[in-house]
């Protein structure tokens, strides 16, 4: 199997370097695109950029024409306050490695595609590419993310998730004149994060629901008109994530009517789907991470949650995590961002770039392979 060349790896390193230290929020990444496509270009590839008419999505692609594809996907925005927190430089990286690794193969029954989904952390790029065909010619799916959990993995299942905005509406009025002809609609918020307190006491030891009031009023002498809140709701099953939602607006309509205010339930966040990987794309990426020296627990639940879920929920899917770092620390973070630049960051990133990449290539060239996916 070919590897990376010593100038790819330098070329993915900068890369990686040149995304972290321009952190783009989602649907905005138009450097990393930029710099996505400058490398590949390089490496005399053309890139399709628009695709499903995301401004910041892209194909490349190697293989033959038309037919069924292997796609890796590639990740590169970042989050509010704590820039690259989550590491997406280096799904970036290692898709894109895969993506060469590939390219490097003598020959592929079916095409290899790299496929830069944007959006991952706040709307749902994938789900944008899903809805315009973009997986409809896709046998298998590949990728990674980075672990601030210290260690490596593969096969693992995420939580899906659903965010609501809820704003409640009342009547303005002065705080100390006249505030019995008010109706606070912060207290209505206020009692809807102390339904959800109650709540937490009945739901299984996976689920989530978390939130902050985004909306609390003006003024302190004022009585709030209106308040908002955005709430995320987690579950390991789908079933179980939507029985969450019913309860939740069951709370939410409580609280409004113990404050006498009228409440709106709307979609913050689109549904995140639990993510659940093909064992049998698992079993290739284990043997050749253990081909690469690395051993790879399987099976383990994160508790976060991805688009990456839609993806797998629809077409054979599996992604490596991966280390960067010695110890846990936490994810969304100061310490995850600095950590997702590091030397062991990067290195980690590489082995995986070789895995999936290999991986790509024995799916594109073993139809007996292919059919076992696809059963």
């Amino acid at each position: 199997m070919s590897r990376l060349t010593s100038p790819q790896v330098d070329a993915l390193i900068t890369l990686s370097k040149d995304i972290h230290a321009h952190p783009e929020l989602a649907y905005q990444e138009r450097h990393a695109l930029d710099a996505i496509a400058a490398l590949l270009g390089r490496e005399g590839h053309e890139v399709e950029r628009g695709v499903g008419g995301l401004e910041t999505a892209f194909r490349a692609r190697v293989g033959p024409k038309g037919g069924k594809t292997v796609a890796l996907l590639a990740e590169y925005d970042a989050l509010p306050d704590v820039g690259h927190g989550c590491g997406h430089n280096l799904i970036a990286i290692s898709n894109v490695g895969a993506f060469l690794v590939a390219a490097s193969a003598k020959t592929l029954d079916v095409a290899v595609e790299l496929l830069g989904t944007p959006a991952e952390e706040n709307g749902g790029g994938k789900i944008d590419l899903i809805d315009a065909g973009a997986f409809d010619q896709v046998c298998a799916v590949l990728s990674s993310h980075p672990a601030a959990q210290g260690a490596w993995g593969v096969g693992g299942s995420c939580l899906g998730v659903v965010e609501k905005r809820v704003t409640y509406h009342g009547v303005a009025s002065h705080a100390a004149a006249s505030p019995e002809r008010g109706r606070n609609a912060l207290n209505a918020v206020i009692r809807l994060f102390t339904g959800i307190d109650g709540w937490r006491q009945h739901l299984d030891g996976t689920s989530r629901v978390h939130g902050i009031i985004s909306n609390g009023g003006q003024a302190a002498n004022v009585i709030p008109s209106r308040a908002e809140a955005i709430i995320g709701l987690r579950a390991q099953e789908k079933k179980t994530l939507d029985e969450m939602v019913e309860r939740f607006v069951d709370i939410a309509e409580g609280a409004a009517m113990l404050t006498g205010t009228t409440v709106d339930i709307a979609e913050y966040l689109r549904y995140y789907e639990p993510l659940r990987p093909n064992d049998v794309v698992g079993d290739a990426l284990a043997e050749e991470l253990a081909r690469l020296g690395v051993a790879a627990p399987r099976g383990v639940l994160t508790t976060a949650s991805t688009d990456l879920g839609n993806v797998s929920q629809r077409v054979p899917t599996d992604a490596v995590r991966f280390p960067v770092s010695e110890t846990p620390i936490a994810g969304h973070s100061d310490a995850m961002r600095e950590a997702s630049a590091t030397d062991l960051a990067h290195r980690n990133a590489l082995i995986t770039a070789e895995a999936l990449g290999a991986t790509a290539v024995r799916i594109a060239t073993d139809k007996t392979l292919r059919e076992r996916i696809a059963r």
